[in-house]
């Protein structure tokens, strides 16, 4: 019984381990989301868009900006 039981807790944190992704690999799917809306590296409208994905896995509440340097959080 002793065996399930440790067995069954290292398949559950393995399968949680796997599940987690690197700053880097996020960061990756991320920029990969943003071109795939349109939106150009290196503008403000992809940094926006890579700001709005991580807010949205944090939780927080979307940042929307209108025009340049102008910004209101809804």
């Amino acid at each position: 019984m002793r065996t399930i039981v440790l067995t069954l807790c290292a398949v559950a944190v393995i399968a949680s381990l796997a599940a987690c992704a690197t700053a880097e690999q996020q960061l990756a799917e991320d920029q990969a989301t943003c071109e795939s809306y349109g939106f150009n590296r290196g503008t403000d409208a992809f940094a926006n868009c890579l700001l709005v994905l991580d807010q949205q896995r944090k939780g927080g509440p979307p940042r929307v900006t209108f025009g340049v340097g102008v910004g209101t959080t809804f």
